[in-house]
């Protein structure tokens, strides 16, 4: 959740300064239960694959990020 907050403050201050925003950081549509697993898919987990093969004792990273990715999936957003 953090990193959302982070995604939506950057969104904010785009549309304070009249930019388009971000992919991911408006908080008036974004919706992170749906957008979390595609997240998580598309850049955590090719990230710690890369790195589980600099450091393989780090594989777990990687295995728990797809796990995450499918629990977020069942998940509603509430407002």
């Amino acid at each position: 959740m953090l990193l959302f907050e982070e995604f939506f403050h950057q969104g904010d201050l785009e549309k304070d300064q009249g930019m388009t925003v971000s992919f991911l950081c408006d908080r008036e549509t974004t919706q992170i239960a749906q957008s979390q697993p595609g997240f998580v898919n598309f850049i955590l987990a090719p990230l710690f694959a890369t790195v589980s093969e600099i450091m393989p004792e780090l594989k777990q990273l990687e295995l728990n990020a797809k796990k995450n990715a499918e629990q977020w999936k069942t998940y509603e957003e509430t407002d």
